[in-house]
C-alpha cells in the first residue's frame, strides 16, 4: 500500500475529540448523509424535528453529537467539553459559512497551511497579498492552557476583505484550539478596532484526506452573505492547489525533513505542540520516511 496508506490503532488525543462534517447552511432536514471520520464510515442528518444525529455505519452505535458556532460536531470517542468562541453570542456579527472543501492531503497539513501568512502575496496576489510587499515582520508564538496562540502578525493587504479596496495592514492573532480546529482574528477594515473572526473546522476523513468546514462571524453589516462567502470560498480555492499537491500528504513533525525560516515560526511552533500533544494520526513518520528512501534507492 506504500507509506502514505499505513494504518494504526488512533491515539486519545485525536480520537476523544469533536470534529465538524457540516456547518448549518448544509443539511437537509430528513436526508440522509454519508461521509468518513478518522477512517470510519459515519452517517448523519437531521430527523423530522431537525434534531442532528450521527450513527457509525458499521456498528449502527450512535455517536456523541453536538450543534456549537453554526457547525455540527460528531466524535468517536469521549469528547471534552467544547472550546469557548464568545464571539459567537455578540449580536453585532453577521455568522455564516463556506461550501465545505475537499482536500487531498492531511488535516495537519491543512491547519498548518492556514497559519502561514508568508504565502499570502504568492497564493493570494490582489486580495490577502501583492508584490512586492512579500516580508514577514516578526511575532511571536506562545502556547497556553486553552491552545497556541500567535500575536503580533501584520500584512500589507490590498483587499482584506470583500467590502473594502484599498490597501491596509492587517493584524492577526491565531488561536490553535486543537489538533484539528484554529480561530482567526483579523482587522475588520470597517471597523478598525475591532477584528472579524473567520474559523477552521477541520473533519479528517482519512489520514490524508480531509473536509474544510469554515464558519465566520464578521461585522460586515452591509455585503449580502452571498458575496461574503464567495469571497472567502475564493480564498480556499487558491489554497487548494498549494494543498492537494503536498508531497508527502501527511505532515511531517520531525524538523530535519523540510527547511523552513524565520517566518515559519508558527508552523514550527504548531508542530511542536503537536508532537507533545502526542498526535501521531495524520503525520508522516520517520520510519515511512526511512523506507521511502530505501524504496527509491532500490
Amino acid at each position: 500500500m506504500g507509506c502514505e496508506g499505513v494504518n494504526m490503532k488512533i491515539e486519545s488525543v485525536v480520537l476523544d475529540q469533536w470534529y465538524p462534517v457540516a456547518t448549518e447552511n448544509m443539511p437537509v432536514s430528513g436526508k440522509v448523509y454519508h461521509t468518513r471520520l478518522l477512517g470510519q464510515p459515519i452517517e448523519y442528518g437531521l430527523d423530522d424535528n431537525a434534531t442532528f444525529y450521527a450513527i457509525g455505519r458499521d456498528t449502527r452505535r450512535p455517536l456523541p453529537v453536538l450543534r456549537q458556532y453554526y457547525t455540527y460536531w460528531v466524535s468517536l470517542g469521549t469528547p471534552p467539553a467544547m472550546f469557548e468562541i464568545p464571539e459567537f453570542h455578540e449580536t453585532d456579527r453577521r455568522v455564516l459559512a463556506t461550501v465545505p472543501v475537499c482536500v487531498r492531503a492531511s488535516g495537519l497539513r491543512v491547519m498548518e497551511n492556514f497559519l502561514d501568512i508568508a504565502h499570502f502575496p504568492f497564493v493570494h496576489e490582489g486580495t490577502l497579498g501583492e508584490m512586492p510587499y512579500t516580508a514577514v515582520k516578526p511575532y511571536h508564538v506562545e502556547i497556553e492552557n486553552d491552545g497556541l496562540y500567535v500575536r503580533g502578525a501584520a500584512f500589507h493587504q490590498p483587499m482584506a476583505a470583500f467590502s473594502h479596496e484599498g490597501h491596509m495592514t492587517i493584524s492577526y492573532v491565531y488561536r490553535v484550539c486543537s489538533p484539528f480546529s484554529a480561530l482567526l482574528y483579523k482587522t475588520c477594515p470597517l471597523q478598525p478596532a475591532k477584528k472579524d473572526l473567520v474559523c477552521i473546522f477541520v473533519q479528517p476523513c482519512d489520514e490524508d484526506r480531509s473536509i474544510v468546514h469554515m464558519p465566520m462571524a464578521c461585522l460586515d453589516d452591509s455585503a449580502s452573505t452571498q458575496a461574503l462567502r464567495r469571497f472567502q470560498q475564493g480564498i480556499i480555492g487558491q489554497d487548494l492547489a498549494i494543498l492537494n499537491n503536498q508531497v508527502p500528504r501527511k505532515l511531517p513533525l520531525f524538523p530535519d525533513f523540510e527547511i523552513s525560516t524565520a517566518a515559519d515560526a508558527a508552523s514550527l511552533a504548531y508542530r511542536q505542540w503537536l508532537s507533545e500533544q502526542g498526535v501521531v494520526y495524520g503525520t508522516f513518520q520517520k520510519s515511512c520516511h526511512t523506507v521511502c528512501l530505501n524504496a527509491d534507492k532500490s
